[in-house]
């Protein structure tokens, strides 16, 4: 009997410590993995703010925003305007499905139809990476371009004026 108290009292003696030093190992795991989440919510806040530079270079930040001689140049040069002219029936079916109900969604749809367009028209994706190579700039740039133009020709087709962003961001 006396030997397995001995026996007891060793793995006793062993186990907690081990249980103790693995219960401080994963709760140090677990801190990293909060910190990797308050850096992750950092991250996108500074990828956002990159976004808008980057859009700021092409269509300053008023609303509504519209190209400058830069943005101009692309949609000219790029062939993204010709695009953006042959698609705008089957874009402006996409946008109306949305049911939007005011000027600042509407803007939003357009943009987010338009970053999407070789999902809804793959046939000019070729168009697209030539037109972007052709301005040294990337699809992106191009899609961003063409989101700018499109709203601002099929706007009314959706029932808002351009100066209803101004209305609809002071809010």
């Amino acid at each position: 009997m006396d030997a397995l108290n001995v026996i007891n009292g060793i793995v006793v003696s062993l186990g907690i410590p081990t249980i103790i030093g693995v219960a401080v190992y994963i709760g140090r795991k677990l801190q990293i993995l909060e910190d990797l989440k308050d850096i992750r919510g950092r991250f996108n806040v500074v990828e956002s703010k990159v976004g808008d530079l980057w859009a700021d270079r092409l269509a300053p930040a008023k609303s509504p925003r519209q190209l400058n001689e830069m943005g101009n140049k692309i949609l000219g040069e790029s062939g993204i305007k010709g695009i953006v002219e042959e698609k705008r029936d089957d874009l402006l079916k996409i946008i109306r499905e949305k049911n939007i109900t005011n000027a600042y969604d509407a803007e939003l749809a357009v943009m987010g139809v338009m970053k999407e367009l070789p999902k809804h028209c793959p046939d000019i994706v070729e168009k697209l990476k030539d037109g972007a190579f052709k301005v040294g700039a990337n699809p992106d740039t191009l899609l961003f371009v063409g989101g700018i133009y499109l709203r601002n020709l099929i706007f009314e087709d959706l029932g808002f004026a351009l100066n209803d962003l101004d209305k609809a961001k002071d809010t």
